[in-house]
C-alpha cells in the first residue's frame, strides 16, 4: 500500500537516494529541503519539495498532514578536518534539527506508521576484525563519523518510550555516491595522492547510496518499529583492498604510501581517522531475511565503478 513519506534532508546524498527509491516504489514523497534548486531537484525526481528549515520557516501542515512515515535524512556539514571538537559542535547542531523536527510532529500528531532514522556503525562497541551485528552492544560514546548521532540516539530512545514514535533504526556503513567524502577520497588517488591510514589491514564495511535509498524504502514499507538493521553490502573489505579496487576504477595505481593514524589525524582530523582506521566487519543477514532488501551493488566491486562513472556525469560546481 503506498505511502505518504516525509523526507527531511532531501538534499542529502541519503536523502536523494531515499527521494529517488520511494518514488520509484510508487509511494507519495515529500521532501524537504532549504532552496528552490534543491526543490527543483526533488520535483524532478517525482517528489513533492517542502521548502523550509528544521526550527524555521516552513509549511509544516502540508509537509506532515496525513503523513505515514517520515526519514530523518538530516546531515549536517563536515570539514574536510573533521575533529572531535568539529564532530561535538555537529552533534549538538543535529540534535537541535532533531528537536525541532520531533516538535512539529508531537504539535501535529500525523498517523505516523514508521519514524526511520540513520545512523553509523561506529555507535556499536569495537570488536576488531571479529564479525558483528546488531546484536553487538552500544559503545558509551560513538567514534568516527557516528559521534554525530552521539546525543540525538539517547533523544530518539526516549521518544519512543514516552510519546510512542514509531522508531526504525538503520545503521549504515560507509556510504559511497556522488556527495559525501567519496569524491574527494577518489579525487586525491586520481591524482596520485591516496594513502593508506595505517597498514590497511582493518576491515571496512560500505554501502552504494542507492542501496542506502532501497533499505529506507524497504523499512518504510515493512515498518518494523522497534527495530534496528545493519545497512552494509556483502563483503566487507581490508582498507587495502577496496583501496586497490577504487584504484582500478579509476585507472590508476594502487596507493601503496601508508601514514600512521596520527599523523592522518593532523591533516582530516582524529574523527575522519576513527572512520578509515577502525575495524568493521558488520554481517547484513537481517537487512536482507527480514527487511528483504536486495542489493544494487553487492560489494564494490561492482559499486565503485558506477560511483566513478556517476560522478564523471557531474557538472562541475
Amino acid at each position: 500500500m503506498p505511502e505518504t513519506v516525509l523526507v527531511v534532508g532531501a538534499s542529502g546524498l541519503v536523502g536523494r537516494a531515499s527521494v529517488d527509491a520511494l518514488v520509484a516504489g510508487g509511494h507519495r514523497v515529500r521532501g524537504l529541503v532549504r532552496s528552490p534548486d534543491a526543490a527543483e531537484r526533488v520535483r524532478a525526481a517525482g517528489g513533492e519539495p517542502i521548502v523550509g528549515a528544521l526550527g524555521g520557516r516552513g509549511d509544516w501542515a502540508a509537509a506532515l498532514d496525513g503523513a505515514t512515515s517520515v526519514v530523518d535524512a538530516i546531515q549536517v556539514p563536515m570539514p574536510p578536518r573533521f575533529t572531535v571538537r568539529a564532530a561535538r559542535s555537529g552533534a549538538e547542531h543535529r540534535l537541535a534539527m532533531l528537536d525541532a523536527l520531533l516538535g512539529e510532529i508531537r504539535a501535529r500528531a500525523p498517523p505516523l506508521r514508521s519514524f526511520v532514522a540513520l545512523g553509523g556503525l561506529e555507535e556499536y562497541v569495537r570488536t576488531g576484525d571479529a564479525w558483528f551485528d546488531e546484536t553487538a552492544p552500544k559503545a558509551a560514546q560513538p567514534r568516527g563519523y557516528s559521534r554525530l548521532s552521539s546525543l540525538v540516539r539517547p533523544r530518539l530512545a526516549r521518544a519512543a518510550g514516552d510519546d510512542g514514535l514509531p522508531l526504525v533504526t538503520l545503521r549504515m556503513g560507509l556510504i559511497y555516491g556522488t556527495s559525501g567524502w567519496f569524491p574527494a577520497f577518489a579525487d586525491r588517488q586520481r591524482r596520485g595522492r591516496g594513502v593508506r591510514i595505517g597498514p590497511g589491514t582493518n576491515f571496512s564495511s560500505l554501502i552504494a547510496a542507492s542501496d542506502v535509498g532501497a533499505a529506507v524504502r524497504a523499512a518504510v514499507e515493512a515498518a518494523p518499529v522497534g527495530q534496528e538493521f545493519l545497512i552494509v553490502d556483502d563483503e566487507p573489505m581490508r582498507q587495502a583492498e577496496w583501496q586497490a579496487l577504487l584504484a582500478g576504477a579509476l585507472g590508476t595505481p594502487t596507493p601503496r604510501r601508508t601514514v600512521s593514524g596520527w599523523a592522518a589525524s593532523l591533516v582530516v582530523g582524529a574523527a575522519n581517522v576513527e572512520t578509515f582506521a577502525s575495524s568493521r566487519r558488520a554481517r547484513n543477514r537481517a537487512m536482507h531475511d527480514r527487511l528483504g532488501v536486495r542489493l544494487q551493488y553487492p560489494t564494490v566491486r561492482d559499486g565503485f565503478p558506477a560511483a566513478v562513472a556517476a560522478r564523471s556525469s557531474v557538472p562541475a560546481a
